[in-house]
């Protein structure tokens, strides 16, 4: 049931912004081995002159914020963070070098799924 927020820092085309979605889904799926139907992606451009990296505003990046179920391995974490980070270069162009990843494990407490229901009462 991974989260997933992609932070771009220049604008994209609605086109770019279709493949990167579609390529982040892909990557969690494949990687985490997450059934597509648990996948939800959403994408925020920031506007110019909101991002400063390394004293420079608005080079190109991409970060992947993901909130998932606790209990994946690192190997899968490390995965997923391979994969996405392809995918924003694959369809952005923008250095892998530029893309980061980051990680957060909900206790299964304290993760709800449909009508309100915590991940761990739902028995999983």
């Amino acid at each position: 049931m991974p989260f997933v927020t992609i932070t771009v820092t220049q604008p994209l085309s609605p086109d770019q912004k279709q493949q990167l979605l579609l390529a982040s889904s892909d990557a969690v799926v494949d990687a985490l081995k997450a059934p597509l139907p648990s996948v939800r992606i959403v994408l925020h451009e920031l506007p110019a002159g909101h991002y400063l990296n390394g004293g420079k505003f608005d080079t190109m990046a991409v970060e992947y914020e993901m909130d998932m179920i606790e209990g994946r391995s690192e190997q899968l974490k490390a995965d997923v963070m391979r994969e996405l980070s392809r995918a924003a270069n694959r369809v952005l162009g923008v250095s892998e070098e530029e893309v980061r990843v980051r990680m957060t494990d909900f206790p299964k407490t304290d993760m709800g799924l449909a009508f309100g229901v915590s991940v761990k009462a739902a028995g999983r």
